[in-house]
């Protein structure tokens, strides 16, 4: 009966320390804040790629600041507010 009673504090304890690893993770990114301020110009991300002993690829993507410009990127060039309007 001490057994399982030992066994079931450790597992309470291991839950406790568990909930409050997950909330201080949470207040952390909370006071970090998300992703990065808008502005203008571009943010530049280095991307390295390397297969082995002599093969890779280096290349750099520019990725807009200003969230307008951004989301631009992801609609079609043909695109117009017409072509997007539901029939329904």
């Amino acid at each position: 009966m001490a057994d399982s009673a030992l066994i079931i504090g450790l597992i309470a304890a291991i839950a406790f320390l568990a909930w409050l690893k997950a909330r201080a993770a949470l207040r952390a990114d909370d006071a970090q804040g998300r992703g990065l301020a808008p502005g203008q110009g571009d943010h530049i991300v280095e991307v390295e790629y390397s297969s082995g002993v002599g093969g890779g690829q280096s290349t750099q993507i520019r990725v807009p600041r200003d969230p307008q410009r951004y989301a631009r990127r992801f609609v079609p060039k043909g695109a117009t507010a017409q072509n997007t309007k539901d029939d329904t």
